[in-house]
C-alpha cells in the first residue's frame, strides 16, 4: 500500500495571505453571481460616466481590469505559485481567481461592446460571442471541464479575454484612438499566444491535434484583423444622429427619411450626428455616402471626448448623380472601418 505524503507547510510568513485569500475563494464560492454582477454594474457605471465625459470612468476601468496581467502570465504564475505555496488547496485557487478575473474583464467590457454595437451583422456576432463566453466563465461544469482541463481551449479562451479588455482599456485609459487602439490590443493578444504554444504543444498529443491547434492559434489574430470592420467601436456613444435639410451653426434642422428628387438637388442632405466619447481622446472618423450599395462619397471629420451632450460634427454633400432615386446610406466609421453610426434615406 502507497502512504500519501503530505507537502510542507507553507512557510509562517504567508499564513495570513493565505487566509485572507481562503476567505475571498469562500465567499466567491458561496455567492457565484456576486463577481459577475459586481463587474457588470461598475462597466455600466464607467460606460454611463464616459457618456457624461467625467474622468472618474478612466480609473475605473483601470482597477476594475487590475486583473488583465493575470491572464497574460497566468500559465507562468500558476506553475511559480504552486511551487511557493505548495499546498493541496493552491490549484483550486488557482483556477478559480482566473476565472474569476475571466469573470470581471467580460462581465466589465460588456455595456461598452454592447452601447458600441450597430446594426452590422459582424457587430452582432462579436457581441453575441462576448455575451456567451461571458455567461460561459459563470457556468462550472462548463468551465472547469470544458475549458479549465484543456491547455489549448483554456488559452484561446485566455486570450479572447485579454483581448476584449484591451479593446475596451485602451481607449478610455490611454486616449489612443480606435484605429490604434485595435492592432494594439491584436499584437498583445497575439505575442501571449505564441508566449503560451510551448505549453499547448505539450499538451496536444497528436500531430494532427498539434497541426490544428497550432493553425488556429495562428489564424486567429490574423482572423480577427482581416475582420476588424465588424468589432464595435467601445468608448463611443452616439447621443444623436440624423439626416437633415438644414443646420444652423451645430443645430441641425428636423430628421428626414424620403427626400424628392428636386428637393435634393435643391438643399443637399446633411449627415450629422454628435458622438460622446472618454475626456481627452482625439478620434478621427469618416462619413461614407453610399447610393444603392456603391460608395460615392469619403468625407473625414474629427471628434474630440469630454463634451457632456456629445462633439457635435455633420457632412453636406450637394453633389449627386444625375439619377440620385433609390436608398442612400451615410456610415460613419473609424478610419479602420468600424461602423460607428449608419443614417439612411429615400430618394423618390
Amino acid at each position: 500500500m502507497t502512504e500519501l505524503i503530505e507537502p510542507p507547510p507553507a512557510p509562517t510568513r504567508w499564513l495570513p495571505l493565505q487566509r485572507l485569500l481562503a476567505r475571498v475563494l469562500s465567499l466567491l464560492d458561496r455567492y457565484p453571481w456576486l463577481l459577475p454582477l459586481g463587474s457588470f454594474v461598475a462597466g455600466a457605471a464607467s460606460y454611463f460616466m464616459v457618456r457624461r465625459g467625467e474622468t472618474l470612468a478612466r480609473s475605473i476601468a483601470i482597477v476594475a481590469l487590475l486583473g488583465w496581467p493575470w491572464l497574460l502570465v497566468q500559465g507562468w504564475l500558476h506553475r511559480y505559485l504552486i511551487r511557493r505555496f505548495n499546498s493541496r488547496w493552491t490549484p483550486y485557487a488557482l483556477q478559480m481567481v482566473t476565472q474569476s478575473i475571466q469573470q470581471e474583464v467580460l462581465f466589465f467590457a460588456l455595456p461598452f461592446i454592447i452601447g458600441a454595437t450597430q446594426r452590422d451583422w459582424g457587430q452582432w456576432l462579436f457581441t453575441s460571442l462576448a455575451c456567451v463566453a461571458a455567461l460561459v466563465s459563470t457556468l462550472d461544469p462548463i468551465y472547469e471541464k470544458r475549458i479549465a482541463q484543456r491547455p489549448a481551449l483554456g488559452m484561446l479562451f485566455h486570450a479572447y479575454c485579454s483581448f476584449v479588455c484591451a479593446l475596451v482599456v485602451i481607449p478610455i485609459a490611454l486616449k489612443v484612438q480606435l484605429e490604434n487602439a485595435l492592432p494594439l490590443a491584436l499584437a498583445i493578444t497575439g505575442l501571449w499566444l505564441l508566449l503560451g504554444l510551448p505549453r499547448v504543444w505539450s499538451d496536444l498529443s497528436t500531430q494532427r491535434a498539434r497541426t490544428l491547434g497550432l493553425t488556429g492559434l495562428l489564424l486567429a489574430p490574423f482572423l480577427l484583423w482581416l475582420l476588424r470592420a465588424h468589432v464595435p467601436a467601445a468608448g463611443l456613444s452616439v447621443t444623436d444622429a440624423r439626416i437633415s435639410q438644414t443646420i444652423d451653426g451645430l443645430d441641425p434642422g428636423n430628421a428626414v427619411t424620403t427626400f424628392s428628387t428636386s428637393a435634393l438637388k435643391g438643399s443637399g442632405a446633411i449627415a450629422f450626428v454628435a458622438i460622446r466619447a472618454p475626456m481627452g481622446l482625439e478620434q478621427s472618423v469618416v462619413f461614407q455616402w453610399v447610393q444603392n450599395g456603391q460608395l460615392l462619397d469619403r468625407i473625414p471629420a474629427e471628434i474630440h471626448g469630454g463634451g457632456k451632450t456629445g462633439w457635435r460634427t455633420w457632412s453636406r454633400k450637394r453633389n449627386f448623380p444625375e439619377d440620385p432615386r433609390g436608398d442612400w446610406s451615410v456610415d460613419l466609421e473609424t478610419p479602420d472601418g468600424q461602423l460607428i453610426q449608419r443614417l439612411e434615406f429615400r430618394v423618390s
